[in-house]
Order: structure tokens, then sequence, then C-alpha cells
């Protein structure tokens, strides 16, 4: 907006160190997270199927990929629902620890984790339902990715995905947790470099990211519409679509709205949940 030095003095003034955390700090946090933690996701899952209108299930007669499962908690949740055999799936080492640790602690023995990449981990068999929550604003590759999805769904499948915020969206930059004042839209506004030298001083010191894209957990800046058009270009179908499906009566149909307008979706889009059929 001003230019990478005045941005980052803009942006400096802003920051907070109160969640200053190395890498090693945050693989302890997580080997540290109590059975409570994931037992407290059932509420969140409850609320994510009622947010896909029915359309997501525990089905305990099919296979389930969960995409970028993270720590488990939502696979761990919906496996303690009684879905079928459930696999997560994430690249992150200190994430499927933390996922197995927690599986053990429940006892739950249809669910199991794998560390690795999506993109070249070939599966046993095909699965009835892929999943993937929180997880596609961080993939490297979407188009390719959801590509790879199709060879990895069985032919009467289907793809259950929420994702955002989006990076173009108010605060897509995914970097609120050190902000005592929230600027919307900081990602569009402001340089890139900028935010990555608050990022390294008031957030995570040990990352040393130069780009958003090769943060830990990594942030691919799509568009609402690069999402769209992606979906197009790999084969498949929309069965459900909603968007910003935030549970406030006055903003919710206006944003829903404005996402609707093409020269405006980029920057209002935040949350995407999707049911996907491959054509």
């Amino acid at each position: 907006m001003l230019g990478e030095t005045l941005d980052y003095w803009v942006l400096k003034g802003l920051a907070h160190r109160r969640n200053l955390a190395t890498e090693e700090a945050l693989n302890s946090r997580a080997s540290g997270a109590s059975a409570q933690t994931f037992e407290a996701e059932m509420p969140k899952l409850h609320k994510l199927m009622r947010r896909f209108g029915g359309r997501l299930s525990a089905d305990p007669a099919k296979r389930y990929l969960d995409m970028g499962c993270g720590t488990g908690a939502l696979t761990l949740a919906l496996a303690g629902m009684g879905a079928g055999q459930i696999t997560g799936v994430d690249f992150m080492p200190r994430s499927i620890e933390t996922a197995r640790t927690h599986a053990a602690r429940l006892g739950l023995t249809n669910v199991h984790f794998e560390c690795c990449d999506l993109l070249t981990w070939n599966p046993p068999y095909k699965y009835d339902v892929l999943l993937s929550f929180d997880a596609f604003e961080h993939i490297e590759a979407p188009r390719q990715f959801l590509a790879r999805m199709k060879e990895l769904i069985a032919p009467s499948g289907v793809a259950v995905v929420s994702f955002g915020p989006l990076f173009h969206s108010p605060f897509g930059d995914h970097m609120w947790d050190f902000f005592r004042l929230q600027i919307p839209w900081r990602g569009v506004l402001f340089s890139e470099r900028a935010i990555l030298r608050v990022r390294r001083e008031c957030f995570r010191p040990t990352d040393p990211a130069r780009r958003l894209r090769e943060i830990a957990g990594g942030l691919n800046q799509m568009r609402y519409s690069e999402f769209l058009g992606h979906l197009r270009t790999t084969g498949w179908q929309l069965d459900y679509l909603d968007v910003n499906a935030i549970e406030l009566p006055l903003i919710r149909p206006l944003s829903k709205a404005l996402a609707r307008v093409p020269v405006l979706q980029d920057f209002i889009a935040h949350n995407v949940y999707c049911v996907l059929r491959p054509i």
C-alpha cells in the first residue's frame, strides 16, 4: 500500500508479541493437548454438519479420507460418531503424532493417520467420502490437488469440502492472532514482505519463510473465482455450495448476495462449504 518499509512500520505498530512461539514450542504444545481438547470438537462437528444441511454424516458402511486432517480433531470426532473406516492424512509430523496419540487414548479402532504428501501417496483403496476441512487455502497447487482427488474417490463417492478464509477476503492472511487492531484486507493492502517481517518478529521467529506460500502450513493466496475455475477445469460438479454461512441474521444474507457479484466476490467470499461429485 505504502511500500514495503512504510507498510512494515504501520503493521508493526498494530502488532503484539503475546502469541510469539518457536516451532519447538508449537511441537511441545501439540503433544501436550488433552483428550478433553479433542472431545470438545464434537460441537464443532455438529455445527459443521448443520452448515452442510445434512449432507455430511457418519455412515458405518463407508470409507472416509480426511485430507489435511491437522491434529485430527474432527477426524476423531467423526470416528467417534460411528463413521466407517476413516483415514486422516497430513504432511505436518507434529500434527500426525498428536492425532495418533489421541486416537490411541480415546480407544478408537476405526481411524488411522498417515503423515505424507497426498499428491504422491498410494492408498490401498478408493474412498466413498473425501473430506477437507480448513485446509484448501493452504494447499500449494489446488488445481493439481482437485485432479488428484478424482483418483482417490470411489465411482459413486462425494467430496465434502469447507475452507477459508480465502486470501483476498477481509482476514484472509490468517494472521489475526498477532494484531491488537484488525485491519481488514491486510493481504491485499500491504506488502507480503512487510507482513512476513512482522510475522517473524512478533509471531513465529523460527519460521524463515520469505513468501506466504512458504510459511509452516502454507498459504496459497487462492481467490474464490480461481477455486470455481479449478472445479470446472478438473471436472467436478457442485452438488451443494454455500458461501459465508455465518450465523448472523443481517450480515449473512448481505455477504452471500455480494459474493455472487463477479467484481466483488473475491473480496467478500470468506468461507466456502461445498459438496463435489466427479463428472
